[in-house]
């Protein structure tokens, strides 16, 4: 999606954006329109009143881009950290109930690439509240299926931005892996298999050809000597943890939830009935 193109925000927040503009010296005046009217016998024209008119989501966006720059990245060919990331294409959504918003916590999934082929996922975490006009809903996701015993520690890595691990993931490699792992198999029947997303537990949707922009927690490169993954990690080289500021969709048509998919098939996917009631825990 091009700078210029129409599209819809499928997700803003609010609070980071203005936290965003706060700390970089962005500011929200209002503007001033002028309106016009012919004067009198037609000739010439004279300015009328002079009406406040506050800025759009997409003109803050872009006031936002401009004042973060190049600290924005999009080719991932710079070396960690990094504190913002921007990009192009599919986000995945996801309930995450361990975190800070608890029933109401939004876990994105972004799968990318570096400009020289590398690997790179983002799991960010955020609110369902921050979705305009609703499209998911906590209870379009069922409660059901495996969740990793480190949401607690991803928890805490969310709520103290990075900046706290008291947890047994000590280092921010193995708590990145395990943060990717929830992301990719929470709810799953058996996680690192290739399970299509809508039969999994808390999944709600995703979008294709989404304009996204976020503000990066963490942001590791996995020593490839330390991992060896046989599951859906495969190919993992360098994973990002933060939260969503925006995502901007093409057209409404770019979104597909997953309760949608899953009333069309008349029934609850087996996977889910086996699971219903009794969830699974594990270290990953």
């Amino acid at each position: 999606m091009r700078q210029g193109d129409a599209g819809s925000y499928l997700y803003w927040s609010d609070r980071r954006v203005d936290e965003i503009a706060s700390d970089n010296g962005v500011t929200w005046e209002s503007r001033l329109n002028w309106t016009f009217k012919a004067a009198t016998q037609g000739i010439g024209a004279e300015v009328g009143n002079r009406e406040r008119a506050s800025f759009t989501r997409r003109e803050k966006a872009r006031k936002i881009e401009k004042a973060i720059g190049d600290q924005a990245i999009t080719a991932f060919n710079t070396a960690p950290p990094t504190r913002f990331a921007k990009g192009l294409g599919r986000v995945n959504v996801a309930r995450f109930i361990g975190g800070p918003e608890q029933d109401k916590g939004a876990m994105l999934h972004i799968r990318t690439s570096s400009i020289e082929g590398r690997q790179v996922d983002l799991v960010l975490f955020g609110s369902l509240d921050n979705f305009p006009g609703r499209p998911f809903r906590p209870s379009d996701a069922p409660d059901a299926g495996w969740f990793s015993s480190a949401w607690y520690a991803v928890a805490e890595l969310i709520e103290s931005r990075g900046t706290r691990n008291t947890s047994q993931w000590n280092d921010l490699e193995s708590l990145s892996v395990e943060a990717l792992h929830i992301a990719l198999n929470q709810g799953s029947g058996s996680p690192g298999t290739d399970q299509e997303p809508w039969t999994r537990g808390f999944t709600l949707g995703h979008a294709h050809e989404c304009e996204w922009f976020a503000q990066i927690y963490t942001d590791v490169e996995l020593t490839q000597s330390r991992w060896t993954f046989h599951d859906n990690r495969q190919g993992a080289d360098r994973i990002l943890i933060g939260a969503p500021v925006w995502v901007r969709t093409a057209s409404p048509g770019s979104v597909t939830r997953y309760t949608e998919l899953r009333r069309a098939a008349g029934r609850r996917p087996r996977s889910l009935l086996s699971l219903r009631g009794s969830r699974r825990h594990g270290t990953g």
